[in-house]
């Protein structure tokens, strides 16, 4: 069966609409999107969005751009939800539980199966965290987001972390000790282990490799059939650059090999910078990563 290729379009959805970068993204030649939850349209804090307008006017918006996305040929196979993740700050914890309810339902009336999510992050709580905190967070985190996926028969995806660029540091949950460990603890709860699942990001594993990580295929190898959606792209271990495989310093040969190993039958999706070469070029660019990854595929499977 041929692999299906996605990429993100948050960048185009900024830029044109969310329907106009659907068909973009069709265009281009994409067979799926990762489509973005994330800016003040989708905080219900912000009275002129569409989230402040309830539940009914988000099923009817979101389930209207289903519908195009399925008559133009093109699966929204994964969303993205808010960036920060718990902040240990109790009225911004509560109102990303908030944001996040509103978001999964959002991804099913999109017909999405996953929404990708962060975790708590160095970034916010400093270079050294309480690792203690950090674990109570994301567990309170999960257990206040995932009876929201159960209700709308979707999963959440924690996804692979990398350095803390502001510290010189790898992020707390870019240790795959700490992420390992936090990931287990929410499978431990019988009601909710079946609506968390992982996205590796391998652009942010590589960076993670600085402190002493594993390599984005030995992350892939490691974390096995957990893993079930992907944020592929590529830098040069230093800064999230975000660009499309072949452009940096990941064994690309090595992070296919590893998802064949795993046995991963999901979407190929590359979350990119597409304005790394400039915005007046960022459709092209897109279309060339999608003919970039098509090539890397297409070779695999004719050895």
């Amino acid at each position: 069966m041929k692999k299906r290729i996605g990429i993100s379009i948050w960048q185009f959805q900024h830029k044109f609409g969310d329907k106009e970068a659907l068909r973009i993204a069709k265009q281009i030649g994409a067979d799926s999107v990762d489509f973005s939850l994330e800016g003040s349209e989708c905080d219900y804090r912000n009275p002129d969005s569409l989230y402040a307008k309830g539940e009914d006017a988000i099923r009817a918006y979101y389930s209207e751009l289903r519908e195009y996305a399925e008559e133009i040929g093109l699966v929204i196979g994964q969303t993205h939800g808010k960036l920060p993740g718990f902040r240990n700050i109790p009225a911004e914890d509560e109102a990303l539980i908030e944001n996040t309810r509103l978001d999964c339902i959002a991804t099913a009336s999109l017909g999405a199966k996953v929404m990708v999510v962060h975790n708590a992050t160095s970034i916010y709580l400093g270079p050294n965290p309480d690792p203690e905190l950090m674990q109570e967070l994301s567990l309170k985190m999960f257990k206040g987001m995932l009876p929201f996926a159960k209700q709308n028969g979707i999963k959440i995806a924690t996804e692979t972390f990398g350095d803390a660029v502001r510290f010189s540091a790898v992020d707390f949950f870019g240790d795959i000790n700490e992420f390992e460990k936090a990931y287990k603890a929410v499978k431990e709860i019988p009601e909710l282990k079946d609506y968390i699942t992982i996205c590796v990001d391998t652009g942010h594993s590589n960076k993670a490799m600085r402190y002493d990580n594993p390599t984005p295929a030995d992350v892939i190898r490691r974390l096995g059939g957990e893993v079930t959606c992907l944020h592929l792209n590529d830098n040069d271990t230093l800064t999230d650059q975000h660009k499309m495989p072949l452009s940096g310093c990941i064994d690309w040969d090595d992070v296919m090999n590893a998802l064949d190993e795993i046995g991963y039958d999901g979407i190929y999706n590359m979350e990119l910078n597409l304005r790394h070469f400039g915005e007046e070029i960022f459709v092209d660019y897109a279309e060339f990563a999608i003919k970039v990854m098509r090539n890397i595929l297409d070779k695999k499977e004719n050895k």
